[in-house]
């Protein structure tokens, strides 16, 4: 009992004077977590990335690479082909989506670019009308420089030549450390492919030999509650955006709209966010249209309304289930808190992790009432 007392009061003070060393050097620690956080980026993002994708290469895995029994090298090809397969996919989504994206959102700022005179036109028309004449604030402006103008703005034109010498070493080192970012993080994400199983081993065998039984076997359920509630979100997820993308697809079709597969695709990427992906997606794709014909933008957002009422209420409860089994508001709670802490990423990760907590917390509550009710209540 004074040993345990001791260390007791040893691991107290440790933990105080580390707080107090902290609160002093606020600035030193701060730079040292950031540069300890920078070095860490591969590993971390590697570990989310295999989060990810090993939702698809499990049903590649079990589903699609089924050798026959008699087929002696099958379950050590299963796993490389799946991984092979899933990096396939996500490469080729990533060289024809985004260069369509691209492409197509540069025809559309083109062609705003071509419809400013006759707008402008017709908003100055519109303003004679009211006795204002908005060329006359333009010409102003048109006014040609003079000399010292002019050499002011050559001056100007040469310091920034002068930066962008600077800047451009300094974005030759940049690249390079992205490129070896990008490096590290795909290697560490194939590794966590490869070896989840030898790590998963590895992390019980270190747990059981420190922690209680007790206090591994729950933090084994956590981990294992939580691999499923994310594997059942993300494959719920990417289900309804292919869904909504398509009646998207099929709906502007039909009505003849505008930008029919660039604002369907669009729709799709942005529902993967949870919540306000498909608003993001209904807000550009309204931008877009508009400029072409602002009736049909008009029309756009009433069959966007509609088959948003359809994707919420018929659509997405059948997709989802009960994978995640978190009310709407704690939803809300889990984007706006996974927004303002990490983003897009953040939003994605929050949901299920939410739904883990929420999970945890309903069943110790139940326990506790139960054993409340079998003792006759709270002394």
């Amino acid at each position: 009992m004074e040993r345990k007392k001791m260390r007791n009061v040893l691991i107290t003070g440790t933990i105080l004077i580390f707080i107090f060393a902290v609160s002093q050097h606020l600035d030193w620690f701060g730079q040292l977590f950031l540069k300890t956080l920078g070095i860490l980026v591969p590993f971390l993002v590697g570990g989310l990335l295999a989060l990810f994708l090993n939702v698809p290469m499990r049903f590649f895995e079990n589903k699609v690479f089924r050798f026959p029994a008699r087929f002696k090298f099958g379950e050590k090809l299963k796993r490389p082909l799946a991984v092979l397969v899933v990096f396939a996919i996500l490469i080729l989504i990533v060289c024809l989506v985004v260069p369509y994206l691209v492409t197509e959102v540069g025809k559309t700022f083109d062609s705003i670019m071509k419809q400013l005179p006759a707008a402008y036109a017709k908003l100055n028309e519109w303003l004679l009308s009211k006795d204002f004449d908005l060329s006359g604030y333009l010409s102003t402006a048109l006014v040609p420089p003079t000399e010292d103008q002019l050499n002011a703005q050559l001056e100007q034109i040469l310091k920034f030549a002068l930066s962008g010498v600077a800047f451009s070493t300094g974005v030759i080192g940049g690249l390079y450390q992205s490129i070896l970012s990008l490096f590290f993080t795909i290697m560490f994400t194939v590794y966590f492919l490869f070896s989840k199983e030898k790590l998963a081993s590895q992390f019980k065998r270190l747990g059981y030999a420190y922690l209680p039984k007790d206090k591994m076997d729950w933090l084994v359920d956590v981990c294992r509650r939580t691999q499923h509630t994310f594997a059942s979100f993300m494959t719920g997820q990417c289900t309804e955006a292919l869904i909504l993308g398509v009646m998207f697809f099929i709906a502007m079709s039909i009505f003849k709209l505008p930008y029919v597969l660039l604002v369907s695709v669009f729709i799709a990427i942005m529902a993967l966010i949870p919540v306000i992906g498909a608003w993001i997606g209904c807000i550009v794709g309204a931008f877009l249209i508009l400029v072409a014909n602002p009736m049909q933008a008009l029309y756009f957002v009433i069959l966007f309304l509609v088959l948003q009422q359809i994707e919420g209420n018929l659509i997405y409860p059948h997709v989802m289930g009960n994978a995640i089994g978190l009310p709407s508001i704690w939803v809300l709670f889990a984007v706006v808190v996974g927004e303002g802490l990490m983003g897009i990423v953040g939003m994605l990760l929050f949901i299920p992790l939410t739904s883990v907590v929420y999970g945890l917390v309903r069943d110790s509550v139940d326990r506790r009432e139960a054993a409340l009710a079998e003792s006759g209540g709270p002394d």
